[in-house]
């Protein structure tokens, strides 16, 4: 009988243990004229929840406290000038004035994030100088030089992504995989987020960070190429509602694009002659402006003549038709046949042509 109450006893003490676990941030910041920080979380909206403050004593701080899972979080300033992120769980952390930059230490989670903000830190230097570079080929009328730093830039850039990547495997199951496949994969065409998530493991997946990527796939799958595009009301420059839908024809080009996007409207004129070819066999081209000045886009609108379908909601990149359809840069097109089901995504030149004669050449 004496043993079972021990053991219970021993149980109860291990779970309140466990129930205590806390994450304790200490660290020497040195002569810094700050003296108030603050230990936040960004939340999902935007604003930010305050774990913490800790008042600078002879160059030190200290936060103590508990959270539910990993999660990213930033040491900063009163005045927001200086931060200090780190993947925050319930462990201990310590921070010390590197050569390079400010170095924290803590559990696996930090560990993990600390290999990311490396890849960041040499990404940024490395960019930086291909910039610098590529502005002096520029300057010299150096052709040659201009098309060779952007090979090399691409080629880092893939360098980059692949050991990101690698990073996602060995911590697969970690929060702070999930953390780097949301901070990279978000800006990344569908396939290759949802090739991200797939390396995760199950509690990467269940983590907030999972759970927002999950999330955002189920909506991208709305429009993967196969779906039926979701209807939207736009108004015309003279104020007139528009829905996707009432727009009938064989084949539908839908462009979202800008008059302050040089991209979108160097890229006009080939859809102009596009138009003109295959308007009278059934292509009606849509397009959807994210601008909120309303003069700059009729200006762009008559400067490019453009002579299709013209309508906006003029709330510029807070479009809700804009996250509607996901669209993080522009020019974004979507390509839809005459039941308005996605058939392709952003083609350009020949391969826009070759779809646009099949899919009129079926009907």
């Amino acid at each position: 009988m004496k043993k079972i109450v021990l053991l219970i006893a021993c149980i109860a003490l291990l779970g309140l243990c466990k129930a205590q676990k806390r994450y304790r941030i200490t660290g020497n910041l040195g002569q810094l004229q700050q003296d108030t920080f603050y230990l936040v979380v960004p939340n999902l909206n935007g604003t930010l929840n305050v774990l913490g403050v800790s008042i600078l004593k002879d160059g030190n701080i200290e936060f103590q406290g508990q959270v539910p899972e990993p999660v990213m979080a930033t040491i900063m300033t009163s005045d927001r000038q200086g931060s200090i992120p780190l993947m925050l769980e319930n462990t201990d952390y310590s921070i010390r004035i590197g050569s390079e930059s400010i170095v924290v230490g803590g559990g696996t989670e930090q560990a993990v994030f600390n290999q990311f903000t490396v890849l960041q830190r040499e990404a940024a230097r490395q960019q930086q100088k291909l910039q610098a570079d590529m502005k002096t080929a520029y300057e010299e009328g150096n052709q040659m030089r201009v098309a060779a730093l952007s090979g090399q830039g691409q080629k880092f850039m893939q360098s980059m992504q692949k050991r990101q990547m690698e990073i996602v495997k060995q911590y697969a199951n970690t929060s702070a995989a999930a953390y780097i496949v949301l901070a990279c994969g978000m800006q990344a065409p569908p396939e290759q987020l949802q090739e991200l998530y797939n390396l995760l493991g199950e509690h990467a997946r269940a983590s907030v960070y999972g759970k927002v990527i999950a999330a955002q796939l189920m909506e991208l799958g709305k429009i993967a190429e196969g779906k039926v595009a979701p209807d939207f009301v736009m108004y015309s420059p003279k104020g007139e509602a528009i829905s996707l839908y009432g727009v009938k024809a064989k084949v539908k080009l839908v462009d979202f694009w800008a008059s302050w996007c040089g991209p979108c409207r160097a890229e006009n004129p080939n859809v102009i002659r596009l138009y003109k070819k295959y308007h009278r066999k059934g292509l009606e081209v849509v397009g959807f402006s994210l601008d909120d000045d309303k003069s700059k886009w009729v200006q762009a609108i008559m400067e490019d003549g453009l002579p299709w379908i013209n309508g906006s909601d003029l709330k510029g990149q807070s479009s809700e038709i804009g996250r509607l359809y996901n669209v993080r840069s522009i020019p974004f097109t979507l390509l839809l046949d005459e039941n308005n089901r996605i058939v392709g995504k952003n083609l350009r030149g020949k391969e826009l042509t070759k779809k646009i004669e099949e899919l009129l050449k079926s009907k």
